[in-house]
């Protein structure tokens, strides 16, 4: 997303010098002399953020930043102020700004501060834009369900069956590395499912919920998996670091379909927090796609029902009403607490269906490519030849046929969990 910088001060060189600090950066530079200039700029451009002296005559910094954010009121603003400055609170205060750039400033923190603010702004644009496409193309399709409603429904049919289709695809991608993120991708994505139509998110909205909690993991595909079921105080700082990257990988190996753009920017917000503290963009209360939010209690209450650490749905209610306001949002909170109850009822029902009975033993000769491995296979002398949770493929059970013939696998059978699903 391009980015205009409006900066106001009525000292030539001052603007000057703020232009040639950010002028590299790629950024549309919009200049004037005053409050009144600067709002002439803000009527013709979009500007996404906008740096003025608290000092400036004829309008005063706080009456001309509260004319921004009534014109504009996703526009970043920053005060720039000197030392004799920042000690007039009551001034600083009116301002409202995200942020106070100290004269002389240092130009690197400056483009710092500049390139957060401005990630932040096209991140907090985006998911509004999601917002409206989503609304859109439901509008859309009521439209044309309106004029063509059998052709369009037939049509529609078609594209959710191999859209789903394909987000399958990549959910037993995950499900084939480690059953366990599998399995808690598919808990997941039903109670957000289910949740988002407790809040009346249904039809397109509902089903990007849903694909979105499915594939929230997919960025951890390629980390070690000891590492991903590891508690998080036990882990060392580089892998801490990896593990903070998974959202941004997730939205990454997404972004490049085109029906799958929208997931992505759901997933990237899962670990954020309604109080800012979260991660990978510190996004605070609305600045988080609702989705994202719905994800996030889900994933937290599966966590720890079904995690390392378990504790009863009355333990994880306690923990949830503890963090309401500070991790989840507290309307998705509160309509999670109402929901609780109805998805308790439905729980054992769902477990039975996605992890019914379907670990059997099977003679060696009986084993078949697709087949997973739900413990270690070894031959009768406790030798090891495949690990757990591997793939069975032709070429690797006719090595293993061919060492049984030289060394038998013990008892003549192993224990193996089919991957094959309807």
């Amino acid at each position: 997303m391009e980015n205009t910088i409006l900066l106001v001060d009525d000292e030539r060189s001052l603007l000057d010098s703020l232009e040639r600090a950010l002028g590299g950066e790629g950024y549309t530079i919009l200049k004037a002399g005053s409050g009144v200039e600067g709002l002439r700029q803000i009527m013709r451009n979009r500007v996404s953020l906008v740096i003025a002296d608290l000092r400036m005559p004829s309008m005063d910094c706080a009456e001309f930043l509260a004319k921004v954010k009534e014109a504009y009121q996703d526009a970043v603003r920053f005060v720039l102020a000197g030392n004799a400055d920042m000690k007039d609170a009551a001034a600083l205060k009116k301002c409202d700004a995200a942020r106070y750039i100290i004269k002389p400033w240092n130009d690197d923190e400056l483009k710092g501060a500049v390139k957060d603010a401005l990630g932040r702004f096209n991140l907090v644009a985006e998911n509004r834009k999601l917002s409206e496409v989503v609304k859109k193309q439901d509008l859309a399709l009521k439209d044309l369900s309106a004029n063509l409603e059998k052709k369009v429904e037939e049509k529609t049919r078609k594209i959710k069956e191999n859209f789903f289709a394909f987000v399958k695809i990549f959910s037993n991608m995950m499900e084939l590395y480690d059953h366990n993120v599998g399995g808690r991708s598919r808990r997941v994505a039903a109670m957000a499912r289910r949740l988002s139509a407790k809040m009346g998110f249904d039809g397109s909205d509902g089903e990007l919920i849903e694909t979105s909690a499915l594939l929230h993991n997919i960025g951890l595909i390629g980390l070690p998996r000891e590492m991903i079921d590891r508690d998080e105080d036990l882990l060392t700082a580089d892998e801490r670091e990896l593990l903070l990257h998974f959202p941004k990988v997730s939205q990454d190996l997404l972004s490049s379909v085109d029906t799958l753009r929208q997931a992505g920017i759901i997933i990237r917000g899962c670990m954020e927090r309604f109080d800012g503290k979260g991660w990978p963009d510190g996004l605070k209360g609305e600045e988080i796609h609702i989705g994202s939010q719905i994800i996030a209690i889900s994933a937290f209450y599966d966590r720890f029902r079904h995690g390392a650490k378990r504790l009863t749905p009355r333990e994880i209610l306690i923990k949830i009403m503890e963090e309401r306001g500070r991790s989840f949002d507290p309307a998705v909170a509160d309509a999670f607490f109402g929901f609780l109850g109805e998805w308790l009822e439905e729980e054992r029902a769902f477990e039975s269906e996605i992890d019914g009975p379907e670990i059997m033993r099977y003679h060696i000769t009986g084993i078949r490519a697709g087949m997973v491995l739900a413990e270690n296979l070894t031959s009768a002398r406790g030798r090891l030849l495949v690990t757990k949770g591997t793939v069975m493929t032709e070429a690797l059970i006719e090595r293993v046929l061919k060492f049984h013939q030289v060394e038998p696998v013990a008892d003549c059978a192993c224990l193996v969990r089919s991957s094959a699903r309807a």
